[in-house]
């Protein structure tokens, strides 16, 4: 007999092994031909997200861990749960002043002990993304921080981004929901 605990293990388990696969050659295989931009804008959003994390981790580590980049045709995504402001306007400012960056958006929380629940609440997300047969849900990333969604990356239509927000906001547990989401043009 399965308990609550014992089904949200089995979520959290379940989201861990599908992400484990992205940080394998077939993974990045698999993300790159599903990626709605070019290569080469893969290539440099990528080339900015590492130089901004390798910056604010130069400055401090610990910190570092706390702030999530994400990088989409060249718009960066500062996201993350951190009470320290100086280090906030650091992150800001080193993703301002990297080449290439067209644009910087943030969503930082105040820090919190929610990481069990957080981890629990993003394993309902993700499968009820997953779960949706109208939306391709590989191509979004949600961050979950006291118990706040956050959701980032290309989507195929606006159509798209609308549901998955209205899928995210049905999740018993979550508090909000912020959409980064971007629809092609």
């Amino acid at each position: 007999m399965k308990t609550p605990a014992m089904n949200a293990l089995c979520l959290i388990l379940a989201a861990l092994a599908m992400i484990s696969v992205a940080w394998t050659p077939w993974g990045a295989i698999y993300e790159s031909a599903r990626d709605e931009r070019s290569v080469g804008d893969q290539a440099a959003d990528k080339k900015i997200s590492l130089s901004i994390k390798t910056d604010l981790a130069d400055r401090d580590s610990k910190l570092a861990l706390k702030v999530h980049v994400y990088c989409f045709l060249r718009r960066v995504y500062l996201v993350g749960a951190v009470d320290d402001a100086s280090f906030r306007d650091f992150a800001v400012a080193t993703a301002k002043k990297t080449e290439g960056v067209k644009q910087v958006n943030k969503y930082f929380v105040a820090e919190s002990d929610t990481t069990s629940d957080d981890l629990k609440l993003a394993a309902k997300v993700r499968t009820a993304l997953i779960g949706e047969k109208e939306l391709s849900s590989t191509q979004v990333e949600t961050e979950v921080l006291n118990g706040e969604v956050v959701m980032l990356g290309m989507v195929r239509t606006k159509a798209d981004a609308k549901l998955a927000v209205r899928i995210a906001k049905g999740v018993e547990g979550v508090r909000k929901v912020t959409s980064f989401l971007i629809p092609p043009k």
